[in-house]
């Protein structure tokens, strides 16, 4: 091979491996905080399921991490643009990534010509990826535990604060909508008799509406004028308890997967009469 051509394999797998550890590095920081599990699925899924479907050691290591950059790429755009991700979009990025390839080799191969992956450039995409990927992953948890600890600290503040137990239910009433999917993804309940997530609850939206009137007299005429209507919405969060009795006190926490974050205990106040 011609040393122009051994020396661009080795700027391409460089490259490759290079963008690929940032890229998965900071979508791993990205799915520690937000807590979505789909996610971790769709980005391990699409390069094992390259590595499963091609035999040839250097097309299958270059596929596989292009399958991780692309996920990963689309991971951290959505929660730059979006401000969060939808674990169903990263899912079915991921089955784009493993579809493209496998389409493109079926068409070259019908037109005779196979996509080849040289090994010189498989081998250093590997190495150079495997170098830079795990200090990379430290790094970008650490930061992501850290805002994850901020964030979480402040949502399970506002749900203390406003949590409180109906017949047969806990109630979490005047919460922002915006905040679902980390309720859902990141927060439970614990009482001495069970552990309830989020998940599991009701969520309803309730809109309110806001006019702003100008009264003005002139004259001993009284004028009412409409200067604005605003609508706003809410949401309240009814989690129905498994035939218990609603607890005195119970524990918020914070969570990603089976991993505790944060713990907060709150006591709960006596129903009414009407509700007992």
């Amino acid at each position: 091979m011609p040393a122009t051509a051994r020396m661009t394999n080795l700027v391409m797998g460089l490259v490759l491996g290079t963008v690929t550890a940032v890229g998965l590095a900071l979508a791993g920081g990205v799915i520690y905080r937000d807590g979505d599990l789909g996610s971790i699925l769709a980005l391990l899924g699409a390069p094992l399921a390259m590595a499963m479907v091609y035999d040839e050691p250097a097309k299958r290591r270059v596929l596989s991490l292009y399958a991780a950059l692309l996920v990963s790429v689309f991971i951290v755009a959505s929660d730059r643009l979006r401000g969060g991700i939808d674990g169903t979009m990263v899912l079915a990025v991921a089955v784009v990534a493993i579809a493209l390839p496998i389409g493109i080799d079926l068409i070259r191969s019908d037109l005779g010509r196979h996509m080849t992956v040289n090994r010189g450039l498989g081998m250093t995409t590997v190495v150079s990826f495997t170098t830079l990927v795990l200090p990379l992953m430290a790094l970008m948890l650490a930061q992501a535990h850290q805002r994850a600890r901020s964030e979480d600290e402040d949502l399970l503040q506002e749900v203390a604060q406003k949590i409180r137990r109906e017949q047969g239910t806990l109630v979490v009433n005047e919460l922002d909508p915006r905040k679902r999917a980390m309720l859902e993804n990141r927060i439970a309940i614990r009482t001495a008799n069970a552990t309830y997530r989020l998940s599991d609850a009701e969520f309803q939206k309730e809109t309110r509406e806001y006019t702003v009137r100008q009264d003005t007299e002139r004259r001993g005429v009284r004028k009412s004028d409409v200067l604005t209507r605003e609508a706003e919405e809410r949401m309240r969060v009814i989690l129905k308890l498994q035939g218990t009795e609603p607890p005195a006190d119970v524990v918020l926490f914070s969570h990603r997967g089976p991993m505790t974050i944060l713990e907060k205990r709150v006591e709960l106040e006596q129903p009414t009469d009407d509700e007992s």
